[in-house]
């Protein structure tokens, strides 16, 4: 179908006869492509800004985990169904002994409520051993990490925990009662830009504990649910894995229980959440882009029974019915065509402001901003199509009768 210039001339006149009813109408539009645009942007910035977090740890870090908690996505799986899900103190020396292995620390959770001038009931405990900063290279805003010289008597604060266990400006040196002990703080972790290895943690709202003391607090053994590790040499790293993956399996009696991979695989259950989510985020948005496109249906529709006594006298002057439905498209096509301009353009200063703004990092995907406004455009004329059929058939005596 063409678009003389009239036709477009026409169909502007159309719509700027009725501006209000045109924008309101019109909106519908931007605000769905903006909802598609902005949800698979903001979702690509967080599987990129997980794959920088996972980049920094370096290409020599593996981690060691159950195996059902690759399987359920998430590395926390397994740990309200009791320690024989998790790993042992056993396996995490066999990866310490490992031919290769430069360093290993592990990751358990503990439980009970910590008081220091304010008490926490229910705080994020992880129990790991003093290699843990060196691994994922986190640094610390004061103090230092515990070492095995301390003890057992000095723990690490998260930023936000740190300043609901004490009221001051530095909890350094002050001590904490956890589990019928003292603990002194011997330093503070700089702020976790992502948790290591995890969308499900926030370490910022975390207690590092010495692994033993945890342990024999806790009542025994502790299972670790992650034993992260590092080989001596990043170009040896596969072959370190490969090692470390058969120790475990020879001491699981021959059992595969046990995942053993690259940093860099770890996050794939955190992309194929986003990944989830995006989808049926994505999807929502499209239903409010098919909403917007009911909208331009219902002006047309008022549009036509307003215009009836138009519609008539073009016919009985010699306008073909082709003639009468491409001017209601061309106008059904405006509408969609400039709310998926405006949509796709206000997206772009979205992606800016949050990027400026927050700490989300949303990257602008050029193919979704191809695709939403066509599909916008697409929807648009759809169902402009119809109110512009009714119009077609009309019969041109009734219609001029109309008034």
């Amino acid at each position: 179908m063409s678009l003389s210039r009239e036709n477009l001339r026409l169909a502007y006149r159309s719509l700027r006869a009725a501006r209000a009813r045109s924008f309101l109408t019109m909106l519908g539009i931007v605000i769905g492509v903006m909802a598609v645009v902005l949800v698979v942007c903001i979702g690509q910035g967080i599987k990129k800004q997980i794959s920088g977090d996972l980049g920094r740890y370096g290409k020599g870090l593996f981690v060691a985990q159950p195996e059902q908690t690759e399987a359920g996505g998430s590395i926390l799986a397994g740990l309200a169904s009791g320690s024989s899900n998790l790993l042992s103190q056993q396996d995490f020396r066999t990866i310490q002994k490992t031919d290769g292995v430069a360093a290993a620390a592990s990751l358990s959770v503990a439980t009970g409520s910590m008081t220091g001038d304010d008490t926490v009931r229910s705080p994020f405990i992880i129990a790991t051993t003093p290699g843990f900063p060196d691994i994922v290279r986190q640094h610390m805003i004061s103090g230092g990490f515990f070492e095995s010289s301390d003890n057992g008597k000095a723990v690490v604060l998260g930023m936000s925990i740190a300043g609901k266990l004490f009221n001051n400006s530095s909890a350094v040196g002050q001590t904490l009662s956890w589990r019928g002990q003292q603990f002194i703080v011997a330093g503070i972790f700089d702020d976790f830009k992502a948790p290591p290895l995890s969308l499900e943690s926030n370490f910022n709202n975390a207690v590092f504990v010495p692994y033993d003391v945890a342990s024999k607090l806790m009542g025994g053994s502790l299972g670790m649910y992650q034993v992260l590790g590092k080989a001596s040499s990043a170009k040896d790293a596969p072959k370190t894995i490969h090692a470390v993956d058969t120790a475990l399996l020879a001491a699981h009696g021959g059992t595969h229980d046990v995942s053993v991979m690259p940093a860099s695989a770890a996050g794939g259950a955190s992309d194929r959440t986003i990944q989830l989510l995006t989808m049926l985020i994505s999807g929502a948005a499209i239903i409010a882009l098919i909403v917007g496109g009911v909208g331009i249906m219902d002006v047309m529709l008022v549009s036509v029974t307003e215009r009836m006594y138009e519609i008539g006298l073009r016919k009985a002057i010699g306008a073909t019915n082709h003639q009468i439905m491409r001017q209601f498209v061309v106008e059904a096509l405006l509408l969609s065509g400039w709310g998926a301009v405006i949509g796709a353009a206000l997206s772009c200063a979205a992606v800016g402001l949050l990027r400026l703004y927050t700490s989300m990092q949303p990257v602008l995907v050029w193919q979704i901003l191809v695709i939403a406004p066509l599909l916008a455009v697409a929807i648009g004329v759809f169902f402009g199509s119809m109110p512009a059929l009714k119009a077609a058939r009309k019969d041109p005596i009734e219609a001029l009768r109309h008034d």
